[in-house]
């Protein structure tokens, strides 16, 4: 027997294949077409090779030219020539990462599927599908039951720092036997045959995807289609890791306060000239050592409501206790829950591995303060209800119920039940925590006490700073008439400037020109009411002069900067000083 060893060509192979195929370079000339396609175009290689396919066959030119200019393979796409009805695949040619041409194959449709395929509603279906998975801001990747790649969008492309073009129609082992991806859901999938998860680092776009492979089954129960869908969770770690790190700030800072706490016990006196403040003491101290709870403190922002509270817990019989204090008005609703009640492990998306105790069990057998209790939001005030009434709670992602006694003292600066009126606060929760009322009045209600404070603060700062400043009689008095919009807390900051800013060991001029200067930013409600002297124009004027001369010299080194500093010029500057004795 005699063997023929004729090499086989491209030529004879493409003119075995059943299907027409005829191929194009860049610019849509044809340049092969193999004997299949002769028979159903009705025309010859001679009459096709090297014609523009727009003038040769006209009806392919529209998806040839788009497969060419995008890159991308077009599949599936219905064509009628003549009498028959075909399907078209377009596939553009790569060479060295260019498009130097496109394949056209042609294969025939039956009856049944040209009727489907040009019914309304397949042209929808399909439409629909192509637009969501398009707009899906996922990324989807669809493979076949070989691991083939046939699709992807461009939310994938995005994410995983690829183009289509180079991945559809490889398979998922080339692609990782190449080093495109670390590991792949498809391959995990094809091996267990049911759905699989994984966490994938993309390193070429650094980001952290959440990826779940869905096979799909034929009717005879084979993998036909594995679906992956990749979860964007980059910024949920990021999110999650500074969660992390908060609370280790949290406990660190927690642990400070409470030895705040317990150092501003010791140091800090509750001053009281005044008859009304001698009343609220003498019925904050009784509540205190009958033990009482659900205490509401009300008074404007600055009165020391806060001190108050501390000042309960310092004499009531849970003295040795916690105190714990929370702002309910400075963190977030969610935030807020946790910090209150606690969670349990895995109870949200960043929870610590071992969950966290709640301020509620920190509190456990002492006092927990409850500041801006008008701002707490209304679906936690619910739960809070719940456990005044029977001092049971559970944390969040919890299902047992934790008893925890402990005394609370609430305190706002907001009027409840105006709250109340326009359902912002729970009415039946307003007078579960006003079993017992202490209503701390503004500074400007209490003059009598202004002098106990200014001695008070004036001795804290003067030992904190190192100083020996004093205040005459007569400020002292000025002192009593001024309003104190921001109350003690603004009194404490006006000497607390004083002590550090001050020249002089004299705060007089200081001080004086501080109320002065906040007069005109608070002018007072009833002006006709102000004395003579606090209407001298000129003389406050020349007060708050000396006081930003003192100021300025205390920030710069020479009179040319203080003059930058004050904006005018440096002789006015050096005249001023002279004229102040600075």
């Amino acid at each position: 027997m005699t063997v023929l060893n004729t090499a086989i060509n491209e030529k004879q192979i493409v003119n075995c294949i059943g299907s027409a195929v005829f191929a194009t370079d860049s610019q849509a000339v044809i340049t092969h077409v193999n004997c299949q396609s002769e028979k159903k175009l009705g025309m010859s290689a001679e009459d096709l090779i090297g014609r523009r396919i727009a003038d040769a066959l006209p009806l392919f030119k529209a998806v040839i030219m788009e497969s060419l200019q995008s890159g991308r393979s077009l599949l599936n796409q219905p064509l009628e020539v003549g009498e028959e009805h075909l399907i078209m695949h377009v596939t553009p040619i790569y060479y060295e990462q260019q498009v130097v041409g496109a394949v056209c194959n042609l294969q025939e449709l039956d009856a049944c599927e040209v009727s489907v395929m040009q019914s309304d509603s397949y042209r929808e279906l399909n439409r629909q599908l192509k637009t969501i998975i398009a707009a899906s801001s996922d990324g989807i990747w669809v493979c076949d039951g070989e691991g083939n790649v046939v699709s992807i969008n461009s939310a994938s492309e995005a994410l995983n720092g690829i183009k289509s073009r180079d991945i559809i129609g490889k398979n998922i082992i080339h692609l990782l036997e190449n080093k495109s991806f670390d590991q792949s859901v498809t391959t995990k999938v094809l091996e267990s045959g049911k759905q699989e998860t994984i966490v994938q680092n993309i390193k070429k776009t650094n980001r952290i995807l959440l990826c779940t492979g869905t096979p799909a089954r034929d009717e005879n129960g084979n993998i036909a289609m594995i679906v992956v869908n990749e979860r964007d969770l980059t910024e949920l770690e990021t999110l999650r890791n500074r969660f992390k790190e908060n609370k280790k700030l949290t406990e660190k800072f927690k642990e400070e306060l409470s030895e705040f706490t317990l150092r501003e016990l010791v140091h800090n006196t509750i001053i009281a000239d005044s008859n009304i403040m001698k009343q609220i003491l003498q019925k904050s101290l009784k509540l205190a050592h009958i033990g009482a709870s659900n205490i509401l403190i009300l008074g404007a922002s600055g009165t020391g409501k806060g001190l108050l509270a501390k000042s309960i817990h310092k004499n009531s019989n849970r003295r040795d206790n916690p105190f714990v204090e929370i702002n309910c008005a400075a963190l977030p609703e969610n935030l807020l829950e946790a910090e209150l009640f606690g969670y349990e492990k895995g109870a949200f998306t960043g929870a610590a591995n071992t969950g966290k105790v709640g301020l509620f069990e920190l509190a456990q057998g002492g006092t927990l303060f409850l500041d801006e209790i008008g701002d707490m939001p209304l679906n936690l005030q619910t739960k809070l209800l719940k456990y005044l009434d029977d001092k049971k709670f559970r944390r969040l992602g919890g299902t047992k119920s934790i008893h925890v006694d402990c005394a609370t003292i609430s305190a706002t600066n907001r009027n409840l039940q105006d709250r109340v009126k326009s359902n912002e606060f729970r009415e039946d929760l307003y007078y579960r925590l006003s079993s017992f009322t202490l209503e701390i009045p503004s500074l400007r209600d209490r003059r009598e006490d202004i002098p106990g404070l200014v001695r008070f603060y004036l001795k804290k700062y003067n030992q904190k700073y190192g100083r020996s400043t004093h205040i005459r009689s007569r400020t002292v008095k000025s002192l009593q008439s001024y309003d104190f919009p921001g109350n003690i807390r603004e009194l404490k900051n006006i000497i607390e400037n004083g002590v550090v800013l001050s020249e002089e060991s004299k705060l007089d001029a200081f001080l004086l020109a501080s109320i002065e200067t906040n007069e005109l930013v608070h002018p007072p409600e009833d002006e006709h009411s102000a004395s003579p002297q606090q209407l001298d124009l000129h003389a406050t004027l020349e007060q708050l002069e000396k006081q930003l001369l003192i100021k300025a010299r205390a920030h710069c080194t020479t009179t040319r900067e203080m003059a930058a500093h004050l904006n005018i010029s440096q002789p006015s500057v050096v005249r001023k000083c002279k004229k102040y004795g600075l």
